[in-house]
């Protein structure tokens, strides 16, 4: 059985050594302090990461189909759907008049 100090764990989170400390000081992430040092077992935080992977993948598979994901999805698509010049259309132009020809000596 392998173990982990905090900068081991945190590189094998790649995560800062504050994160992986905060994690490990709230109990979300399992592991002992030894009198000054962190120490971790490899297995409990391999379990702890697919752990976390799962709620994860479970919370974008839900929110995918929430409501307020459609609202926002629709409203993204309607502002890149051009809208229609909604305009009265007003006098026509009038066409150029016809220029003078000239002819330029060569």
């Amino acid at each position: 059985m392998r173990t982990f100090d905090l900068i081991e764990c945190a590189d094998f989170l790649k995560v800062d050594r504050n994160t992986a400390m905060k994690l490990a000081g709230t109990g979300e992430l399992p592991g002992a302090k030894i009198g000054r040092a962190w120490v971790f077992l490899e297995d409990d935080v391999v379990a702890f990461l697919r752990k976390k992977t799962q709620e994860q993948s479970l919370a974008r598979l839900q929110g995918a189909h929430e409501p307020e994901t459609d609202d926002r999805v629709a409203r993204a698509i309607a502002r890149q759907i051009p809208v229609v010049d909604r305009r009265r259309p007003g006098r026509r132009a009038r066409s150029l008049p016809p220029l003078p020809e000239h002819s330029i000596p060569v």
